[in-house]
């Protein structure tokens, strides 16, 4: 009896299971994160994979590698950049969005009576992104979206950001002058998004409900067929049943899982390829993308060497350029230049001790001049030329870099044609950081065009 007991709590004390024998991915204080959950599972046999996965959810083929860190706290803009933005490493702020009036006033009678009469863009459960439903104004949908096939998906109305605090860790000028677009989910929950990447990073924020998310770095993007793809940054690869024998690379994918409940924040770095389930019951959320480009500045005008070629000879498709091998690249360089990148100075968060009162100052009642924070100027008048520094990414030391033939619209077919034959004659940084963004949602049709047009590089050379 005694030998059982000791068993017994050493069992409990190690965290093991008595049924299956697994350790146990839950801390102390019962987040799922735990340290020895990220260290990566026993290699599996192309066999074992197979068997686990096929005609599966994707990720059923193994383990993940890493459950996603979680921090029990609100963290500094210049920690957030410096140790997650700027790697690329993603993480679950947890309950963070808990104090936004949002979390307490967003039911459905609230939201009814305030924007009832806005008209909002609607998708079905499945993420299918061609057959899509016609918009409804807010109160139509919220009299139906519990029976239908139907969830809301839209920017953030106005007048509802007031409800929203912009999180601590994004309250930094040189990110929050980056914003680019807000979008606001609800539904009656169990969505299945498909497999894709965002080109800007994003922050995740649960309102009400739950949300498990797969999040796959860039460089496996041609394990997921990003090449395969109607519409480039969606893979082909279905998440609900994963057909191995059709799609044998995604056994060779290693991926993260990230766990959030209401009030949680997950941090989506650019780039990456990301799966999101919702558990069942009302769900809202809210998204904050902003943009992002790697430190370059102190690290020369060319991209790091690579091997691979921007073609890439395993796809299937007929598209000459690798848009899976432009994602990987991308990866490859942001992390090689992520020690450079300085902290970020975030001057509006630097409050001085002359903007508050203190004890010693109740002689004078707090009269004493201060310092026209709001007047200074933080930075010096930039010259034309370093001006078009900062807009132009390629090497403009190069009097062939695509800049001044693109300098009205960088997403014309002939501007991508010209961007794509110089990238295959020079090794420049600016291949690196935009061709993600150029080639990303080009339609096979597109590619048609793009590819029969006449080059406008080689006429310039």
């Amino acid at each position: 009896m005694a030998k059982v007991l000791f068993v017994f709590l050493l069992c409990a004390l190690t965290g093991i299971s008595s049924q299956d024998g697994q350790t146990a991915c839950h801390g102390a204080d019962g987040s799922i994160y735990n340290a020895e959950c990220n260290t990566p599972p026993a290699e599996l046999t192309k066999e074992q994979m197979f068997k686990n996965g096929h005609m599966k959810r994707f990720g059923a083929h193994r383990p993940p590698d890493h459950i996603v860190e979680e921090l029990p706290y609100m963290i500094a803009p210049e920690d957030f950049h410096a140790l997650y933005v700027s790697k690329h490493k993603p993480v679950v702020i947890k309950g963070a969005a808990k104090h936004w009036p949002a979390y307490t006033k967003w039911t459905d009678e609230y939201l009814k009576k305030n924007w009832g009469d806005v008209t909002f863009n609607m998708e079905t459960k499945d993420d299918d992104k061609v057959n899509l439903p016609p918009s409804r104004m807010l109160k139509d949908f919220l009299e139906v979206y519990r029976e239908k096939d139907l969830y809301l998906v839209d920017e953030v109305h106005p007048g509802m950001r007031e409800d929203v605090i912009l999180p601590l860790c994004l309250r930094c000028e040189e990110m929050s002058s980056k914003f680019f677009v807000s979008y606001y989910w609800h539904s009656s929950g169990n969505t299945s998004s498909t497999l894709h990447i965002d080109t800007d990073e994003n922050m995740l924020c649960v309102i009400r409900g739950s949300k498990k998310a797969i999040l796959v770095s860039p460089v496996y993007s041609n394990d997921v067929y990003a090449d395969d793809a109607d519409l480039l940054g969606v893979s082909p690869v279905p998440a609900d049943k994963v057909d191995l024998e059709k799609f044998p690379r995604v056994m060779n994918v290693r991926y993260h899982l990230a766990n959030m409940e209401e009030g949680d924040m997950l941090y989506l770095p650019q780039m990456w390829w990301h799966q999101v389930d919702s558990g069942g019951g009302r769900q809202q959320a809210v998204a904050l993308w902003w943009k992002s480009k790697p430190w370059w500045k102190e690290h020369g005008k060319h991209a790091p060497p690579v091997e691979a070629e921007l073609v890439f000879e395993g796809s299937t498709s007929e598209r000459k350029y690798s848009f899976g091998n432009a994602l990987a690249q991308y990866e490859t360089w942001v992390n090689e230049v992520a020690p450079l990148a300085p902290r970020l100075k975030c001057e509006s968060q630097q409050a001085r001790m002359s903007d508050f009162r203190f004890e010693t100052d109740k002689d004078d009642w707090g009269d004493n001049p201060e310092e026209d924070w709001d007047g200074q100027n933080h930075g010096s008048e930039e010259d034309e030329s370093a001006r078009m520094d900062s807009l132009c990414d390629f090497d403009r030391t190069n009097p062939l870099n695509p800049c001044p033939f693109c300098a009205d619209d960088d997403a014309v077919p002939q501007c991508i044609r010209y961007i794509l034959d110089y990238c295959q004659v020079y090794q420049d940084r600016g291949c690196v950081v935009q061709l993600p963004q150029l080639l990303n949602k080009q339609t096979k049709e597109d590619f048609e065009i793009i590819a029969a047009m006449e080059s406008p590089f080689h006429s310039q050379l």
